[in-house]
């Protein structure tokens, strides 16, 4: 049986569905209606002012990071090092809007491109190393996640802590290098734009430029692209640079756009998170868009969830590993279905 051309764009929505399904039922063990639950959860996320606004801001550093991933997975890299370079580039951007002067229209690209500078860099080491050492990235990614987080609850408890602060935090960025809020009244900052116009980016390279077709030649058979003359090398460096600047991004855009300092906790998992969102995404710029604003969305109405039905905010991260899980089973059919 050949499998139907149409399976790689609904096995998300299957995914997506029967996550929302099982999520249905955990509710009601938990004691509440998952009518009632879900209702309050996407309207106050998506048809409210203020929640829909809310989910604006989870889903700017969803998908800058999980755009970061897709860009690693389509040169055949898996970069689980986001949340490590979502600090780094925090912590970057925040150098720049406490230390340097100027005015905001130069502020502001100056920490954002120290963002991704910061976040690259955290990216290119693991690049260089699988390239250069053959060390698996995987592990490398994910054992400088934690070197990233200590070494900013580091800095945030002693040399960039805040005089007299109740609890380890930065000052406040100057005003002159904070993101504009776009939707008046709401949390909703310049970093969801940033982040549209980076996936745009990304997709008109990937699909558009022989540096994506590189890169994708890479990720699909790295012999064939040495005999072809393209340096695997020096892609696989290049995209988790690139991979670990667009997490650097995610990262100041939270300390310049919505908390305006760095924080110790600077994200709540939001590199893990991206991961799923790029599985989910099956390798489609828009499904990224799609399932970054879906996640997002999950994320601001949670607690409204909670307050209204009783539903424990817990069931939201059942749904997204959910959701992950049965992708995973699509994607493990999908060759059977081929054949």
């Amino acid at each position: 049986m050949k499998i139907n051309r149409f399976f790689p764009i609904i096995s998300p929505l299957i995914a997506v569905f029967l996550a929302l399904i099982v999520g249905a039922v955990l509710i009601l063990i938990a004691g509440a209606n998952p009518i009632t639950a879900y209702t309050a959860l996407f309207t106050e996320s998506l048809s409210t002012y203020f929640g829909f606004g809310n989910t604006l801001t989870k889903m700017a550093p969803l998908l800058l990071t999980s755009t970061g991933v897709l860009i690693a997975l389509k040169a055949g890299q898996f970069n689980i090092g986001g949340e490590g370079q979502i600090y780094f580039g925090a912590l970057g951007s925040a150098l720049v809007g406490l230390y340097v002067k100027a005015p905001g229209f130069i502020h502001v690209p100056l920490a954002i491109l120290a963002g991704f500078i910061f976040g690259a860099v955290w990216g290119f080491i693991p690049g260089y190393l699988k390239a250069m050492r053959g060390i698996n990235e995987v592990i490398t990614t994910l054992l400088l996640n934690y070197i990233a987080i200590d070494l900013i609850s580091y800095l945030v408890q002693n040399p960039l802590k805040e005089a007299n602060a109740p609890s380890p935090y930065s000052p406040l960025i100057a005003k002159s290098a904070q993101l504009p809020i776009v939707i008046s009244g709401s949390l909703a900052h310049g970093g969801i734009l940033i982040a549209l116009i980076g996936a745009l980016i990304v997709y008109i390279i990937i699909k558009r430029s022989t540096l994506g077709y590189r890169i994708t030649a890479v990720g699909l058979n790295q012999k064939a692209s040495n005999y072809a003359g393209i340096s695997v090398q020096r892609t696989i460096m290049l995209v988790m640079a690139a991979s670990g600047g667009f997490a650097g991004l995610a990262g100041a855009s939270e300390v310049m756009g919505l908390k305006y300092r760095l924080f110790e906790q600077v994200s709540p998992g939001y590199g893990f998170d991206a991961i799923a969102i790029a599985f989910l995404s099956r390798g489609s710029v828009l499904g990224l868009v799609l399932s970054s604003l879906f996640f997002g969305a999950l994320r601001s109405g949670a607690n409204v969830m909670q307050r209204s039905a009783g539903a424990p905010v817990t069931v939201i991260y059942a749904i997204q590993g959910l959701t992950v899980l049965f992708i995973a089973i699509a994607l493990a059919l999908e060759p059977r279905l081929r054949t």
